[in-house]
C-alpha cells in the first residue's frame, strides 16, 4: 500500500513525504534535471548513484546532483517512510548565493552522495523538512523565504558535518556489498572511464568473464539502465563536452565517443537531447561566450 502524507510546492521546490509498504523499486530510466534531497525516516533502501550503489538506513539523507542517474530498490524489508525534495535551480541558487554565499551548483557537485546522522542530525534535518512543510501548507507572509532559510540550514549543516568528519562525500561507509552491487559498480566505472572502448555488452561479458545474460539482467536491476542505454548516456556526456571545449568536426567526435558512423551518432545523440550535435554546439557556445569575453578582458 502506498500512503502519501503530504505533497507540497512553491516556484522551483517540491516536497512530498510518502510510505510504501510492498516491494517498491524506481521506475527504470531515472535521471532529471532537477536537483535532490532523500531523506529515509524509516525503513531501509539501496540507493544506486551514477556507478556505485549505497546501503541507506534509516536517518540517511541523499543529495543528488542534477543529471546524475539514480534509482533506488528494496533492502530488507519492504517498509519504508520517505521525504523527498526536487529542487529546480532557480529560484534557489539566487536566495543561496546572496544570503549564505553558497553555490547551488558547487554545493551538488561537492556533497551528494549519502550521510548518515546521528539522532541529533536526524531531529535537526527532520524539523527542517517538516517545517518547510508546514510553510508550504499554511502560506503565512513571507513563506517562501522561510522555505528556503530552512533549506539554507540543512546545507549548512551538511557541510559543517563534512569538515568536521574531513571526508566531503559522506559515502565510504554506506557502501551495499552483496556481489551483484559490486559487479555493477565494477562494469559501470568501466564505462564512465572508458565510454568509447566499452562497445557493447557482449565486450563487456568478455572483458569482466562474466555471462552476457548474468550482466545485462543484474545491471538493468541495479541501474534502471540497460548496458547499451548507460553506455550511450556518458559517450553523449563526452560528446558534449567536446562540442563545447573544442573545434573538433562533427565527424571526429563521433568517432572519438566510439560510434563507427556519424548517421548514428546523430541520432543517438537527437534522442538524448532532442537537438543535433551542430546545434547544440551553436546554442550552448552562444550561452557561455559573453562569460569567456569577460574572462580575456580582464585577463588583457
Amino acid at each position: 500500500m502506498k500512503r502519501v502524507i503530504f505533497n507540497e510546492m512553491m516556484d522551483g521546490i517540491c516536497i512530498d513525504r510518502i510510505i510504501r509498504d510492498y516491494r517498491y523499486s524506481m521506475p527504470s530510466k531515472h535521471v532529471h534535471d532537477e536537483y535532490e534531497i532523500y531523506y529515509l525516516l524509516e525503513g531501509e533502501r539501496y540507493y544506486f548513484i551514477e556507478n556505485q550503489t549505497y546501503l541507506v538506513k534509516e536517518g540517511s539523507i541523499v543529495f543528488i546532483n542534477k543529471g546524475q542517474i539514480h534509482k533506488t530498490g528494496v533492502a530488507g524489508k519492504p517498509y519504508h517512510d520517505r521525504i523527498l525534495i526536487e529542487l529546480k535551480e532557480e529560484p534557489f541558487h539566487t536566495f543561496l548565493q546572496s544570503v549564505c554565499g553558497i553555490s547551488l551548483v558547487e554545493f551538488f557537485s561537492t556533497y551528494y552522495g549519502v550521510y548518515q546522522l546521528d539522532r541529533n542530525g536526524q531531529n535537526f534535518v527532520k524539523s527542517r523538512l517538516l517545517g518547510i512543510t508546514d510553510e508550504l501548507q499554511q502560506k503565512q507572509p513571507q513563506y517562501t523565504s522561510m522555505v528556503m532559510m530552512r533549506l539554507c540550514s540543512i546545507l549548512i549543516y551538511i557541510m559543517r558535518r563534512a569538515v568536521q568528519n574531513k571526508d566531503n562525500t559522506g559515502q565510504l561507509s554506506n557502501l551495499a556489498n552483496t556481489a551483484k552491487h559490486r559487479k555493477v559498480s565494477e562494469v559501470a566505472s568501466y564505462i564512465i572511464a572508458n565510454p568509447s572502448e566499452a562497445k557493447s555488452l557482449n565486450y563487456l561479458a568478455e572483458h569482466f568473464y562474466i555471462s552476457k545474460c548474468y550482466l545485462s539482467r543484474i545491471f538493468k536491476e541495479v541501474t534502471g539502465f540497460t548496458v547499451s542505454e548507460y553506455i550511450n548516456i556518458h559517450r553523449i556526456q563526452k560528446a558534449k563536452e567536446l562540442l563545447l571545449d573544442t573545434d573538433y568536426s562533427i565527424s571526429k567526435i563521433s568517432d572519438l565517443c566510439g560510434y563507427e558512423s556519424i548517421t548514428y551518432f546523430e541520432k543517438v545523440f537527437f534522442k538524448f537531447t532532442e537537438t543535433s550535435p551542430l546545434r547544440y554546439r551553436k546554442q550552448n557556445r552562444k550561452a557561455v561566450q559573453p562569460i569567456r569575453d569577460i574572462v580575456i578582458a580582464k585577463q588583457n
